[in-house]
């Protein structure tokens, strides 16, 4: 027999928020307006071991269930098309909410005086509140919403526990722009909008509300065509824990220099010399046009979709470049590089990591190193350059049609018919591998 679920949950805790309590009465206003509406030729009692999977089925388990071996089966299924789903709607107002209370009669007394009372509550703290609800019958959902005012230039609740700062900016006569955190993570979206927008979101342990002006300071400041933003945290000597995560939605052609303290940084969209720099986070480029500078001391790098000269740099982390025109340099003290469908010239180096290099085509010269580790670079079988390989081992395909020196260790010569174009690899410990890019 298929376990059928109570009304209510029998270990019910009743330290919820007020919507997880109007939430759960909402379920057992569903079942109490079908119970009221069917007549008795729609309940069945059934032993157990009688019941069928295919018999869809809301039970309320009798707490003497042991001596008595009996479920009470009410179907739903014309639940959908009950009529008296339409007194739903009257949820609207904190006096449909009442009728929360009246579901009582369905709870063992056990729980009943403890669910009434946090239903109580719940209505209490509503009174000042906005909410929404919204039924959609024909898929059987009800969504009930809180909604949250925001107030521009202030910080306001914008669901449990997660705080907002918004400020429309006017942008549309700067040319450069520097963004400071002194905490949290930055999110950079370029918009074809000459205006622009500052979005802070706080979560964590904030008590209260109003601390935020002091514990989180805002200052911005733009004049002849150079801006600057500066978000610090002023949580000196506090007790108190919060999680900052900053977007800023600005005109694609901004110039952009960001530093921030620890956190991670994406950026989307922007044409124009970026710089990126974090303490310690990891950093997300895409679509970017232009010079771009990106620095971490920890975290790994992730470029795509770009175009222009790139130098990507990490004390510890992987670096990636995906889809790339243009010169690029990927220096990490410690982690792997990646980079597939690159265009351009770029210099790879890695004290310790693997290196991995796939080009569609090759037009300017490349350079991979590292300490100890593999380094695979996979050229089109075209490829006309020259080679200069060390390592424990080196290993040339032979679509290439090498000719020169050639050792278990080194090789120096060309690849096709050689060229201007200059192929250099080395590695302290590990294989070499020049091959075909299918």
């Amino acid at each position: 027999m298929r376990t059928q679920q109570p009304l209510y949950p029998k270990n019910i805790s009743m330290k919820k928020t007020s919507w997880e309590i109007i939430a759960a009465g909402l379920i057992l206003l569903f079942v109490a307006i079908f119970i009221t509406s069917k007549t008795d030729k729609n309940q069945h009692f059934y032993s157990e071991g009688e019941e069928t999977p295919q018999q869809r089925a809301v039970a309320i388990a009798n707490n003497d269930r042991a001596e008595k071996q009996s479920v009470r089966v009410i179907s739903v299924e014309g639940l959908r098309e009950l009529e008296e789903l339409k007194e739903l709607e009257t949820l609207e107002t904190l006096e449909g909410l009442e009728k929360l209370k009246g579901l009582a009669t369905l709870i063992p007394e056990k729980e009943r005086e403890e669910i009434v009372t946090e239903v109580n509550k719940a209505l209490s703290e509503l009174k000042n509140e906005e909410f929404s609800l919204n039924l959609n019958l024909a898929k059987g959902l009800v969504l009930l919403k809180k909604n949250y005012p925001i107030n521009q230039g202030e910080w306001s609740e914008t669901s449990s526990g997660v705080y907002t700062y918004t400020k429309e900016l006017d942008v549309s006569g700067l040319h450069d722009l520097a963004i400071t955190l002194g905490t949290g993570s930055l999110t950079l979206v370029g918009s074809e909008n000459t205006q622009g927008s500052l979005t802070i979101k706080a979560s964590g342990v904030i008590n209260p509300q109003d601390s935020l002006e002091e514990m989180v300071s805002v200052n911005y400041n733009f004049s002849d065509g150079d801006g600057k933003v500066e978000i610090g945290n002023n949580q000196v000597n506090s007790d108190q824990n919060i999680h900052l995560h900053t977007t800023m939605v600005l005109p694609s052609n901004i110039e952009l220099t960001s530093f921030i303290n620890g956190g991670h940084i994406e950026a989307t969209n922007f044409a124009g010399d970026q710089e990126f720099k974090t303490m310690g986070g990891h950093i997300t480029l895409k679509k970017l046009s232009g010079d771009v500078t990106a620095y971490t001391e920890g975290g790994h790098i992730k470029i795509e979709d770009c175009r222009g000269d790139i130098s990507l740099k990490s004390l510890g982390g992987h670096l990636s470049a995906i889809n790339c025109a243009g010169d690029i340099e990927m220096r990490t003290s410690g982690g792997n590089i990646k980079a597939a469908k690159i265009a351009g010239a770029i210099n790879a180096f890695t004290s310790g990591g693997n290196i991995k290099l796939q080009f569609n085509s090759i037009k300017d010269d490349i350079q991979a190193r590292n300490g100890a580790g593999q380094v695979d670079i996979l050229l089109p079988a075209n490829t006309h350059a020259s080679l200069t390989a060390n390592g424990s081992k080196i290993d040339i395909d032979e679509a290439f049609n090498f000719t020169g020196e050639r050792k278990k260790t080194q090789a120096i010569g060309k690849l096709g018919n050689g060229g201007d174009l200059d192929i250099i690899v080395k590695t302290g410990y590990g294989t070499v591998t020049i091959k075909k890019n299918d």
